[in-house]
């Protein structure tokens, strides 16, 4: 009997996490392309350190990110090339794969896709048994058009309680036309504890990161994040801004 171990990995929803197994590598995880021309086309490479094959195949998805974080994946192939979409990456190697979006050219703000890049079962023998730690890789691809831009708006922030954890809920809009990553900007809170002490948050790009991950918001979406504090907050006064 064979058993099967999937990892996933998702560069746009969670911060770092460990795998089970990091034989192979892919980078980058994040690309940005635009919708015609030779910015259309993107370059992902597999490395294989290991000491047998590592087996993939490839399929694009376009991504629905809900105000929550979680991911939901529509089958999109037909909005790409993508070379080769199976192969068997020897051991101690690396593989090239060519992305090339070739849907809709006009489009009107960015769309988020993903390139799934999922390691194939290897077949054993009849009753063998053997686990298989089987790792799939979730590529953010995000296709621009020229002129686009983001516009992150802190749309409500309330002092919440999660579980024993003082913090504030913050729900971020983008009223642009192209995608964010709320986990790569600096952010500052400034309010007051319900103790009337003041509070003054300066928090960097990589402490965001820690916290929420990527975060990605894209146009004419919202995003919930939930930042720890040291002490509950009141509401009254309590603000939120992203950026320098």
């Amino acid at each position: 009997m064979i058993r099967y171990l999937l990892a996933v990995l998702s560069a746009a929803l969670l911060a770092s996490a460990p795998l089970p197994v990091q034989a192979a590598r892919l980078s980058p995880m994040v690309v940005d392309v635009e919708p015609f021309g030779r910015e259309s086309i993107a370059r992902v490479e597999l490395t294989n350190p290991g000491a047998g094959e590592f087996p993939v195949e490839v399929q694009m998805f376009r991504g629905v990110i809900s105000e929550d974080g979680q991911l939901e994946l529509f089958p999109a192939d037909d909005d790409f090339l993508v070379f080769p979409a199976q192969i068997v990456v020897p051991a101690n190697s690396q593989q090239a794969f060519r992305v090339q979006y070739v849907g809709d050219p006009e489009l009107a703000k960015s769309e988020v896709y993903y390139m799934q890049v999922r390691q194939v079962p290897v077949e054993v023998s009849p009753g063998q048994s053997q686990v298989q730690v089987v790792v799939n890789f979730n590529v953010l691809v995000n296709v621009i058009p020229d002129g686009s831009a983001p516009d992150p708006v802190v749309d409500e922030v309330a002092p919440v309680m999660n579980g024993e954890q003082p913090g504030i809920q913050v729900r971020l809009a983008n009223r642009g036309t192209r995608y964010f990553t709320a986990g790569t900007l600096p952010w500052q809170v400034l309010g007051r504890a319900e103790d009337g002490t003041a509070v003054s948050m300066q928090l960097t790009p990589e402490q965001m990161a820690k916290l929420i991950g990527v975060g990605v918001v894209a146009p004419e979406r919202f995003r919930s994040f939930f930042i720890p504090t040291e002490r509950p907050m009141a509401e009254e006064g309590l603000t939120v801004t992203l950026g320098g």
